[in-house]
């Protein structure tokens, strides 16, 4: 897939050529809702487009899922298409222009694979975050969920770099924080590769993209290679659960998002993070993010849930309970439980409890099941 894009205001205008793993005679995709297609075609012809439904995937924007028919196999589809956006995430401004797969600005759950490639056109008074420079253009490639456009105005741009990481914000009163910023990432990734998980880091050099004053809410994400966020941590605490919680999805991954699953991804990065505040005594912190969390815990459901779907706060609520369990077991007794999910082939929660229960840890593996439900 090719994507030619470009911007006026506060639209995308795009021109998507996708090419197809095989050749079909039928290719379905999702779109979000606020996009308009004014033309497609199969080749060299026009093609019969339908809309099968309207819907929200979890995590994404509203979305409308699309199928195309030809009388014919195709192996190439040619959509043009404009719109404003919206999804956690996306912004058009005249500074900053964030798209990401929340926002389903692309065709996105092709029926048949094809590989991603994007061209940025008519932005040469921008910079794109791991993009890369070809003339007046810009060209980006990623997997789907990894196909991030960060776009900054040149002239507002600043930059701060360390060993294994660059910040990148547009506004100048965020100096110091980029610079204290980078001093805990590179912390951080000390303590987690020489401390915590004990393995060496293989996420490369890290971009860190903060959006302030374009967006002023919004928590952040990780993705290869890249930190998203609104501000580089504007006090300590901040600085710390950005760089802590976010840098700590490298090891802490793997279990399925869309189901309560997830909670594990969610609970092992928040916990490798307070592990962090408690081991380089910075017990001010940990104990005001505990307080946030035990505070918030009794709004949200149980984390397990009956028909497997990820239930709203599974982020607090496991925390809390591996809380109870730090209290209960000790801070050694959650650092085996991180370390044991890392290692884990299969990213379950049954899994992790079988092995907590093979590893020694019978007795927190009870503990933490009776707490889930």
């Amino acid at each position: 897939m090719n994507i030619a894009l470009r911007f006026e205001k506060e639209k995308l205008f795009s021109e998507a050529e996708i090419f197809l793993d095989k050749n079909v005679s039928e290719l379905s995709f999702i779109l979000n809702s606020g996009l308009e297609i004014s033309s497609i075609s199969c080749g060299e012809n026009s093609a019969d487009l339908q809309v099968e439904s309207v819907y929200e995937p979890l995590f994404c924007a509203e979305v409308k899922k699309y199928s195309v028919k030809c009388s014919f196999d195709f192996g190439t589809v040619r959509i043009c298409y404009s719109g404003g956006i919206s999804g956690w995430h996306n912004i058009i401004t005249g500074d900053i222009i964030e798209l990401n797969r929340y926002g389903v600005w692309f065709p996105c759950e092709l029926s048949c694979g094809a590989k991603s490639a994007v061209t940025v056109s008519g932005c040469g008074e921008y910079f794109l975050v791991k993009g890369e420079p070809d003339g007046d253009l810009w060209r980006y490639s990623a997997d789907e969920w990894d196909m991030n456009l960060i776009l900054y105005k040149r002239n507002i741009l600043q930059t701060v770099s360390g060993k294994y990481i660059s910040i990148y914000f547009a506004d100048n009163s965020l100096d110091d924080a980029a610079e204290f910023s980078k001093n805990i990432f590179e912390d951080v990734l000390d303590y987690y590769t020489k401390e915590l998980f004990r393995s060496e880091y293989c996420g490369g050099h890290t971009e860190m993209a903060c959006l302030y004053p374009a967006l002023k809410s919004g928590g952040a994400y990780k993705r290869y290679g890249l930190i998203v966020c609104i501000t580089p941590g504007t006090d300590e605490k901040e600085a710390v659960g950005v760089n802590a919680h976010e840098l700590a999805h490298e090891w802490c991954r793997g279990a399925d998002c869309g189901s309560w699953e997830d909670w594990l991804n969610e609970t092992t990065a928040e916990w490798s993070m307070l592990l962090y505040c408690l081991d380089r005594n910075k017990t001010e912190i940990f104990d005001a993010i505990i307080t946030e969390h035990r505070s918030k815990y009794p709004e949200f459901p149980p984390v397990r849930t009956e028909d497997g779907s990820r239930p709203e706060g599974v982020h607090t609520r496991g925390t809390v309970l591996f809380y109870k369990l730090y209290k209960a077991f000790g801070a050694e007794t959650i650092k085996s439980i991180i370390r044991i999910f890392v290692g884990l082939d299969v990213k379950t929660t049954d899994k992790l409890l079988d092995e907590m229960n093979a590893r020694g840890l019978s007795e927190a593996a009870s503990a933490l099941e009776k707490m889930l439900i």
